[in-house]
């Protein structure tokens, strides 16, 4: 029997508030540029040169997608799916890179480069770019083929076992098997790849990205910059369409997999170069970014960095706050697409949501621009409103998919037993579902704070005058100033967001534990 379905005119007035917050500036943005008086000229301008630089850019992405996915790979299956030591340590550290802004990796590793060799050219090129990126994507194809991996029945490795030797099971039964997460995590990461500004707009690599924000804010030119965007819009919106149910069913950022026994490899004779491959990832993804910062801050005396304390300190409580308020909004529109997704088997919001999160950042806050710098919106044009409103767009995707996956494990008679009770929508709600998905609301929410504090791609472009954001004014500040400034403001952003994250996973921590307790 399955879920009696129901409708709320509350989903509907969600629905429709995003449509038009989120989603209408793209509408608008595409609509004025069709209808542009210099459409045909700017159409000539498209030349030979764009297409050159997008195929680039598109081979950048395909490098660090290939890349990301094969040492995804290889951590996933070392944690999910053998008992290697400190295996908890390392699904939590490692993610970190995934959680930080990419530019404060792009300035350690160029910090490591001047530091040990004097030079900066090496790390200042399509292969700093690739290096960097593929460091930063690793855990998201960490977590998409490790929780493939773990839901994959141990009775039908363990029967296959009996017959063949193990490479054999991995190469014929368990790849075949994860193949639909090894897409989902190859597509997503081309996708976030692609449309990367911040890394090669501070190693000065020239790709789409970095020619849009060009035309739109140094060149004025609006028109082609917009036209520019289309032609990676469409590579994106493809790619998520050619992998549209491998994406929608992907089951990463779970809280936790209630799904069926696995079965744990021994490592046996490659234990030793297993917890090499592990130390040495977290050593390069996590300690020596950190390190390196530290030294280049230090290296002479506490001056740069206690300038750089000094600049950033007015950006603290409005970076946090902006970013509270981002998650909170963020939650209550992934909730209720999850639950539309989840319950009522109504994914037309929730693609809506995958769609938006595809865009790449700069060209949302082009359209985010366009769409707000009207005589009547100017109260959210020139407010952290639009602020806000380009958190909810980029990030409530994640937030549903999230919430989606915890929703799904609830058995469908608890909902259908209440509504025989006749108790009401909101009671359901309020008393039954929001206490038992407690821990993926936390979840959520940190998840969403963490993106938001570190977002820079789209405030960036639509930041009011004035505003005082951290990842916007150390980028800002960091084309112009000394090397150890720099790095000291980069340092103290990266120590905040570890704080933060630190402090956050013990709350939630608490938390999980807390309702765990409840509903058992």
């Amino acid at each position: 029997m399955g879920r009696k379905l129901t409708t709320h005119p509350l989903s509907k007035v969600i629905n429709l508030s995003f449509i038009f917050f989120a989603v209408m500036p793209i509408v608008y943005t595409l609509g004025i540029a069709l209808f542009d008086d210099s459409l045909l000229y700017n159409l000539q301008l498209i030349e030979k040169e764009t297409f050159t630089l997008l195929a680039k850019s598109c081979a950048i992405a395909f490098t660090v997608s290939t890349l990301s996915t094969l040492f995804g790979t290889i951590l996933g299956f070392l944690l999910y799916k053998t008992n290697i030591l400190f295996r908890s340590f390392f699904k939590l550290v490692l993610l970190i890179p995934l959680f930080i802004s990419p530019y404060i990796l792009a300035v350690a590793w160029k910090d490591f480069f001047f530091l040990f060799f004097n030079t900066t050219s090496f790390i200042s090129s399509n292969t700093g770019v690739i290096i960097v990126l593929t460091i930063i994507f690793t855990p998201l194809a960490m977590l998409i083929i490790g929780s493939a991996l773990s839901n994959i029945s141990s009775q039908l490795e363990e029967n296959a076992i009996m017959t063949t030797n193990i490479r054999n099971v991995i190469i014929k039964i368990t790849l075949p098997l994860i193949k639909p997460a090894l897409i989902s995590s190859f597509v997503l990461i081309f996708i976030f790849s692609i449309s990367e500004f911040s890394v090669p707009a501070f190693f000065g690599v020239k790709v789409f990205t970095t020619e849009i924000f060009t035309q739109f804010s140094a060149f004025y030119n609006h028109t082609l910059a917009i036209f520019q965007s289309l032609l990676l819009i469409f590579i994106c919106i493809s790619l998520l369409y050619l992998d549209r149910k491998h994406i929608g069913n992907s089951p990463f950022l779970s809280v936790s997999d209630k799904g069926m026994k696995t079965k744990n490899y021994s490592l046996k004779n490659v234990k030793a170069w297993s917890m090499l491959f592990l130390f040495s990832w977290f050593l390069i993804s996590v300690l020596l970014p950190f390190i390196i910062l530290f030294i280049q801050s230090f290296k002479n005396d506490a001056s740069k960095f206690i300038q750089a304390f000094e600049l950033l300190k007015p950006t603290f409580i409005n970076s946090i706050a902006l970013a509270f308020f981002g998650a909170i909004l963020i939650v209550f529109i992934g909730f209720s697409a999850a639950y539309q997704s989840a319950v009522r088997s109504r994914k037309s919001f929730d693609w809506i949501l995958l769609v938006i999160f595809a865009i790449p950042s700069t060209i949302y806050g082009i359209s985010l621009i366009k769409f707000y710098n009207q005589p009547e919106l100017n109260f959210i044009y020139s407010s952290y409103a639009i602020i806000l409103i380009a958190y909810v767009g980029k990030f409530s995707f994640i937030s549903s998919k999230l919430i989606a996956n915890a929703i799904k494990q609830i058995p469908n008679s608890l909902d259908e037993a209440a509504q025989v009770e006749g108790i009401t929508f909101f009671s359901r709600i309020q008393k039954i579902l929001i206490p038992i998905i407690m821990p993926s609301l936390f979840t959520a929410f940190i998840i969403s704070f963490i993106f938001s504090l570190g977002e820079l791609g789209t405030t960036i472009m639509i930041y009011p005058p004035g505003t005082e954001i951290m990842p916007i004014k150390v980028f800002t500040i960091m084309a112009n100033a000394p090397q150890s400034l720099t790095s000291s403001m980069t340092l103290i952003v990266f120590s905040i967001t570890l704080l933060l994250i630190t402090s956050l996973y013990f709350i939630v921590k608490f938390f999980t534990k807390k309702f765990s307790f409840v509903n058992g």
